[in-house]
């Protein structure tokens, strides 16, 4: 069990570096540039592939790249080339040379996505059911590393020692990452290919589309991130704007929140356990749209940077517990057979949710403010955590 958790660990942690860093440090430089929140909210696009690769998990599922294994294979090959393309912006000129940062950004999130496509089925295989709250946790607080790393270490060091060569030290932790999956031999099994390509692209899609209340599923986890990722988007612009600097706001909102993250991922892992996915889910959910409504109190002006700090932790512990429990019961939705898919496909409709919300959260901050946009996050989650009764029926 060990051995399958820090594999997992290694995974998770190596995609969150640098799509968090880019998705955390470029809009503090907008908004220190005095760029709109409008234009701020628009940078959520760059995680469209995040949103859309549930197009190309089929492939995943079915090809597999010869003598490095299945699901190993793809997860070696996205990685490194994210290594690569991260190591290449270290020498972009941001100033200058902005639309081609913003490319080369979409491709990170572009190969993070498609690892993470092969990452989710390797979990779904590796996890025994009894094991998954805690593989779950794992997922979750590795996620959440990577962004203390990607959001928070890299933050502090750009401030310090500049882009390029925080880029670059950025690049070598993600191929360091590497060697866990290296060492790892993935049992492979063959799966039948006898039916036609188009048959089996869709036949997933169908599949999970067809069991009881699958739509009501959908609906339910597309709301339910997007009220995190509505007041996340918009909280490091408002930090800007209470008059933070990029090291206060890399050690807050990157190391000492993420870091409360990874503990109460942990904690939810083992309530999840005990509780069960669909209860966990909802007392969780319920919670975290509750404490998002604190960021109102930096919102009517509050900078004090005590006050700042245990909205911040509050915050982040709850929301934490609820994205572990809808990672666990994301999973119990997968078949093994067709895992990259099935866990995609959900992953997908999440990001859906959490792209529309972020750019409705700059369109909304900058007509109404920022206290508005707040108490819109937090009921699109409670009206998630009031659908997920139905789903108990």
């Amino acid at each position: 069990m060990l051995a399958k958790l820090i594999l997992l660990a290694a995974l998770y942690t190596t995609q969150f570096i640098p799509t968090t860093f880019f998705i955390q440090t470029v809009p503090v430089f907008m908004r220190q540039q005095n760029m709109s929140l409008d234009a701020i909210g628009l940078l959520s696009f760059l995680i469209l592939p995040s949103a859309l690769k549930f197009l190309w998990s089929p492939f995943i599922d079915r090809y597999r790249l010869p003598k490095l294994g299945h699901y190993r294979g793809w997860i070696i090959c996205f990685q490194v080339l994210l290594a690569f393309v991260t190591f290449g912006c270290a020498f972009i000129d941001i100033k200058e040379n902005f639309n081609i940062l913003v490319f080369c950004m979409f491709l990170a999130f572009l190969f993070s996505s498609s690892q993470d496509i092969a990452t989710d089925a390797l979990a779904v295989n590796l996890l025994e059911p009894r094991e998954r709250g805690l593989g779950n946790a794992i997922q979750a607080g590795g996620n959440v590393f990577g962004a203390i790393i990607g959001g928070g270490g890299v933050l502090i060091l750009l401030d310090r020692i500049g882009w390029r060569y925080s880029l670059i030290i950025m690049s070598v932790i993600i191929l360091l990452t590497l060697i866990p999956v290296i060492l790892y031999k993935e049992q492979v099994s063959n799966k039948s290919q006898k039916s036609n390509f188009f048959t089996s692209y869709f036949q997933p899609f169908i599949n999970f589309l067809s069991r009881p209340k699958a739509l009501l599923w959908l609906f339910v986890i597309l709301l339910y991130m997007g009220g995190e990722m509505m007041s996340g988007t918009m909280l490091r612009p408002l930090f800007v704007d209470r008059g933070l600097s990029l090291s206060d706001i890399g050690l807050m909102l990157g190391i000492v929140s993420y870091s409360v993250r990874i503990v109460s991922a942990l904690i939810a892992g083992v309530w999840i356990t005990h509780l069960g996915r669909l209860r966990s889910l909802a007392l969780f959910g319920f919670a975290a749209s509750m404490v998002t409504l604190l960021y109102i109190i930096p919102a009517i002006g509050i900078s004090s940077l005590p006050v700042l700090y245990a909205v911040s932790i509050t915050v982040n512990a709850a929301q934490s517990m609820a994205y572990t429990a809808l990672l666990s019961a994301m999973m119990d939705k997968c078949e093994p057979a067709t895992a990259a898919t099935d866990y995609t496909f959900q992953v997908s409709v999440v990001y859906i949710g959490g792209i529309a919300a972020s750019v409705l959260s700059g369109a909304i901050a900058s007509a109404t403010g920022y206290t508005f946009m707040f108490i819109i996050s937090a009921a699109l989650s409670l009206l998630s955590v009031l659908l997920i009764t139905n789903l108990r029926a």
